[in-house]
C-alpha cells in the first residue's frame, strides 16, 4: 500500500472491458463504476466483495466532479473507522474495513458495493497485469 501514497491520480475514467480482464465480470458495469489511473500506470477499482465478483463504485466526500480529482496527490490511505462504518450501516462481518483514500485537497474517496452505498466495497488494484486487493487487513489487527 505504501507505494500508492504519494502517487498522482493521472486520470479518472469509466471502466472498460480491458480494465478488468483478470476480474472476469459477467454483469453490466454501473454507470458510475470508475477506475483511478495512477502515475505508475496501475488502476484502482472499487469492487463489491473480497472475491471481486462484481464492480463497485467510489463514494466521495467533497468531490463534485470526478474529472476534478485528476492531478490530485494521494496523501493517505487508511482503513475506515468503526464509527464511519456504523454511520453507513456497514458491518465488518468479513473482518474487513474499506480503505479511505485522502487527497491533497482534503477530499476523501472510499469503495462501496453499489451506487446507493448499501454495503462496503473493496479496493482492488490492477498493476503489471496482476489484480489484487489493496492492503487487506483484519479488523482485529487495527
Amino acid at each position: 500500500m505504501g507505494d500508492i501514497e504519494g502517487q498522482i491520480i493521472t486520470a479518472v475514467r469509466h471502466l472498460a472491458g480491458d480494465d478488468h480482464d483478470g476480474l472476469v465480470w459477467t454483469v453490466d458495469l454501473y454507470d458510475n463504476s470508475l477506475a483511478l489511473e495512477l502515475g505508475d500506470g496501475s488502476l484502482l477499482i472499487s469492487v463489491d466483495d473480497l472475491e471481486g465478483n462484481r464492480p463497485g463504485v467510489f463514494n466521495a466526500k467533497g468531490v463534485d466532479e470526478w474529472d476534478d480529482i485528476a492531478g490530485s496527490l494521494i496523501t493517505d490511505m487508511s482503513p475506515m473507522s468503526s464509527a464511519a462504518m456504523e454511520y453507513r450501516g456497514w458491518n465488518s462481518s468479513e473482518n474487513y474495513r474499506p480503505l479511505v483514500i485522502t487527497l491533497d485537497s482534503g477530499e476523501q474517496l472510499y469503495p462501496s458495493a453499489d451506487p446507493g452505498g448499501n454495503q462496503l466495497g473493496v479496493l482492488f488494484r490492477v498493476k503489471n497485469g496482476e489484480t489484487f486487493i489493496v492492503d487487506f487487513e483484519s479488523v482485529d489487527t487495527l
